[in-house]
C-alpha cells in the first residue's frame, strides 16, 4: 500500500540481527520482501509506505545492528540512516527487540536512547521466549521503560496493526528528550526447563560428523528434488508447446510468418517456459532452509574450513545467496567486516551456478543422461563452482589479497516451521520475475536470433529443393523422401544463414572443446545474460531440423541436440561434448548484471574485468580438456 498527500513521518525499523524486522516491514506495509531466519541476510535499507488516517508512514527496515558502532558495511548504511547522514534523519525510531535474548536487547535499547530520538519499542517473539521458558512479564517491563511498547508476532503479523497506529499517532516532541534508562531485569520466571527442540537438534546438526553429513544430505535432496519432483510438470508445459506449434503450423500458409511464430516464437521462448517447474523448486527449497534456521547452522559448520582459505563462515552467506542470482549474492558480501575478505567473496560469488544457468544443466542432462544420473550430475556440476570458487579465494587471498580477516560472531537463532504462505509468496515472485523476462529480453533476443538464422533466402536453394521434391515418388516411399528434402533444405538455408557466418567465424575458438558453430551461438548469444542460452539454442536446432528419421520433426529440443548431424553424417553432439558445454557454462562470466554489481560494491572497474577475464578463460581451459582428455581416454 502507498500513501498519498497529508503529514509524512519517516520511521526506521532498527534492532539487532533476526530481531524481526523485515517481517514486520511486510505485516505494516503489505508488501513482500524476503525475510529469512538466519543473522546478516538484510544488507541494504529497504523501505515502503503505507497510509495510517491522514499520515503517510515511510517505514525503512535497517541492516541489523549490535551496536551504534558499525563492523561492516551493511551496519554502517544501517548507522548512516539513523544518524541522518545518508540524507533526511528518520522522524521516529521503532526498536524492535527479541523477547528471547532481551537482557541483551536492553542494553542496546539503552544505546538507542541516548540519541534523543522519538522512540517506539516492538518486542517480538514472545512464543519463543516462552518456549524456552523465559516468559515476559510484558506490563511490567512497559512500566520500566517508560515508552510506547507494542506486541508483535513476525509470522502471524498479529500486534501489526497496532503498532501501525502507535506510529502514526506519537507525539514525537512528548518523546524527543532522552531519558535515563533505568535498571531493567527481565521479568522470567525462574525454573529448570527440558532441553529446547532448537538444542536437541543442534546436538546432531552441529555434531562434528554427523552435521556436515547433514548438510550434504539436504543439498543432494535439493538437486534430486528439481528432477524428480518437476518432471511431470516439465512433460505438461511440453505437450503444451508441441500442441500450440502444431496449431499454429497448421492456420499459417506463410512460410517466413509460420517460421517466425513457429520456430521463432514458440520453440525460442517455450524452450525457456519448460524450466519454470525447476526454478519454482529450486526457490521454494532454499526459501524454505533459509526460513527453518538451518542456514545459521550451515554458515557455523562451514566456518573452520572457510578458514583455511581465507574466508569466514559469514562467506557462505553471499555465496550461498549466489546460487538463485549472483547479484544479491555480491550485495551481501557487506556483512564482511574486512574488505580483503568481502572483495575475495565478491569476485569468487559468480561461480555459484545461478538459476540462469539451471536450464542449460537440465536439458543437457535430459537429453545425454539417464534420470538416474541427472542428479547426481548437476549437483557435481553445482559443486564444481564450489570448489573453482574456493581454490579462487585461497589464491587471492595468498596474493593480491593478502591480509586481514573477518571473526565469525552470530547468533543462532531457532528453528521454526518455514511458513507455506511465505515460501509461496517467494516462489511465485521468482517465477513471475522469470517470465517477465522470458517475455521481454528473451521474447526480443528469440526475435533477433529468429531473423539473423533465418535471412536471407537464397531462390536458388528453395528452386533446387523443389525440382528434387517434384521428383519424389508418390506413396509412403515418397512421403520419406519428401520429408528428408525438407530437413535437408532447412539445413542448408540455416547453413548460410547471416547468425551461421557469424558462429563459425568465432567457432575456431571452441572447436578444441567440441563445440560446433550452433553451440559457439548460444555461448555469444548468453554473455549478455545466461538465459538466452537455451531459446537461443531452440531456434536454432529447430530451424536447422535435423537427420532423416521421420519423427525427428516432432521431438523437443532435446531429441534435436541429440539427433542433429554435421556434413560427415556424425552427431554434433554426445555425452561427452554435453558434459564439456555444462562444464563451460558452469564457470563462465555471462551476465552484465553481476559485472555491474561488481564495480558498484568495489568501486573499480578492475574487479569486474579481473572476473570476467579469469572466469572466461578458467570456462575455456576446462571445457577443452573434458573434451581432450575424454577423448583420449575413450579412444
Amino acid at each position: 500500500m502507498s500513501g498519498g498527500g497529508g503529514a509524512r513521518r519517516t520511521v526506521a525499523l532498527v534492532g539487532r540481527a533476526n530481531a524481526g524486522k523485515t517481517a514486520l516491514l511486510m505485516h505494516l506495509t503489505g508488501t513482500l520482501q524476503r525475510p529469512v531466519n538466519f543473522p546478516g541476510s538484510s544488507v541494504e535499507c529497504v523501505e515502503s509506505e503505507v497510509a495510517v488516517g491522514g499520515v503517510t508512514l515511510r517505514v525503512v527496515d535497517l541492516p541489523g545492528l549490535a551496536s551504534l558502532q558499525a563492523h561492516s558495511r551493511d551496519e554502517q548504511a544501517a548507522l548512516d540512516m539513523l544518524l541522518g547522514r545518508a540524507g533526511t534523519a528518520p522522524d521516529l525510531l521503532c526498536a524492535v527487540i527479541d523477547a528471547s535474548k532481551l537482557a541483551v536487547e536492553l542494553a542496546f535499547l539503552h544505546q538507542l536512547r541516548r540519541l534523543g530520538r522519538p522512540l517506539v519499542v516492538a518486542l517480538t517473539k514472545l512464543d519463543v521466549a516462552a518456549s524456552e521458558g523465559f516468559p515476559v512479564a510484558i506490563d511490567r517491563l512497559q512500566q520500566a521503560l517508560g515508552l510506547p511498547l507494542v506486541v508483535c508476532d513476525g509470522r502471524t503479523g498479529a500486534g501489526a496493526a497496532a503498532l501501525r497506529d502507535a506510529l502514526a499517532g506519537t507525539d514525537l516532541a512528548a518523546l524527543t528528550a532522552p531519558v535515563a534508562m533505568p535498571a531493567v531485569a527481565p521479568a522470567t520466571a525462574a525454573r529448570a526447563v527440558d532441553r529446547s527442540l532448537t538444542d536437541a537438534l543442534d546436538r546432531w546438526l552441529l555434531h562434528p560428523l554427523c552435521g556436515p553429513l547433514a548438510l550434504v544430505a539436504v543439498i543432494v535432496a535439493m538437486f534430486q528434488l528439481v528432477f524428480v519432483v518437476a518432471d511431470p510438470a516439465i512433460g505438461w508445459i511440453e505437450m503444451a508447446q508441441e500442441w500450440f506449434g502444431d496449431l499454429i503450423g497448421g492456420l499459417v500458409a506463410h512460410d517466413a510468418t509460420r517460421s517466425f511464430l513457429v520456430d521463432g516464437l514458440v520453440n525460442g521462448v517455450g524452450s525457456s517456459l519448460v524450466f519454470v517447474p525447476q526454478i519454482a523448486l529450486l526457490y521454494a527449497f532454499v526459501t524454505a532452509v533459509e526460513a527453518s534456521g538451518y542456514m545459521a547452522r550451515a554458515v557455523f559448520l562451514l566456518d573452520q574450513p572457510l578458514r583455511k582459505v581465507g574466508l569466514s563462515g559469514k562467506s557462505f552467506v553471499p555465496l550461498t545467496s549466489s546460487f538463485a542470482c549472483a547479484i544479491p549474492g555480491i550485495a551481501a558480501s557487506r556483512i564482511l567486516g574486512d574488505e580483503r575478505d568481502r572483495i575475495a567473496t565478491v569476485v569468487t560469488a559468480p561461480l555459484m551456478s545461478c538459476s540462469a544457468r539451471l536450464p542449460v544443466y537440465v536439458v543437457m542432462l535430459a537429453a545425454f543422461f539417464p534420470p538416474q544420473q541427472a542428479g547426481l550430475l548437476l549437483f557435481l556440476l553445482y559443486a564444481l563452482g564450489v570448489v573453482v570458487a574456493v581454490a579462487m579465494a585461497l589464491l587471492l587471498r595468498r596474493t593480491a589479497l593478502k591480509g586481514g580477516e573477518s571473526l565469525l560472531v552470530m547468533e543462532l537463532p531457532a528453528y521454526q516451521r518455514p511458513r507455506l504462505r511465505l515460501v509461496a509468496a517467494h516462489t511465485l515472485f521468482a517465477v513471475r520475475s522469470f517470465l517477465r523476462t522470458a517475455g521481454t529480453v528473451i521474447l526480443v533476443a528469440t526475435v533477433v536470433v529468429w531473423a539473423l538464422a533465418y535471412f536471407p533466402r537464397p531462390a536458388a536453394i528453395g528452386e533446387s529443393f523443389a525440382q528434387a521434391r517434384a521428383a519424389a515418388p508418390a506413396g509412403e516411399a515418397g512421403d520419406e523422401r519428401r520429408a528428408q528434402l525438407d530437413a535437408q533444405k532447412a539445413a542448408a538455408y540455416l547453413e548460410q544463414s547471416w547468425l551461421a557466418r557469424a558462429g563459425k567465424a568465432v567457432q575456431p575458438v571452441f572447436a578444441p572443446a567440441g563445440f560446433d558453430w550452433r553451440i559457439t551461438v548460444g555461448v555469444l548469444a548468453a554473455f549478455p545474460a545466461r538465459e538466452l542460452v537455451v531459446p537461443t539454442l531452440g531456434t536454432l536446432y529447430s530451424l536447422g531440423e535435423v537427420e532423416a528419421a521421420s519423427d525427428a520433426a516432432d521431438e523437443r529440443l532435446a531429441a534435436s541436440l541429440r539427433d542433429t548431424v554435421g556434413p560427415d553424417g556424425r552427431p554434433t553432439l554426445d555425452r561427452l561434448t554435453a558434459l564439456a558445454i555444462m562444464v563451460f557454462f558452469a564457470l563462465c562470466s555471462q551476465c552484465v548484471g553481476t559485472l555491474a554489481a561488481i564495480r558498484r560494491e568495489t568501486h573499480s572497474w578492475k574487479w569486474p574485468l579481473f572476473t570476467f577475464g579469469y572466469m572466461t578463460a578458467l570456462a575455456w581451459l576446462a571445457a577443452v580438456a573434458v573434451q581432450q582428455v575424454g577423448r583420449a581416454l575413450l579412444d
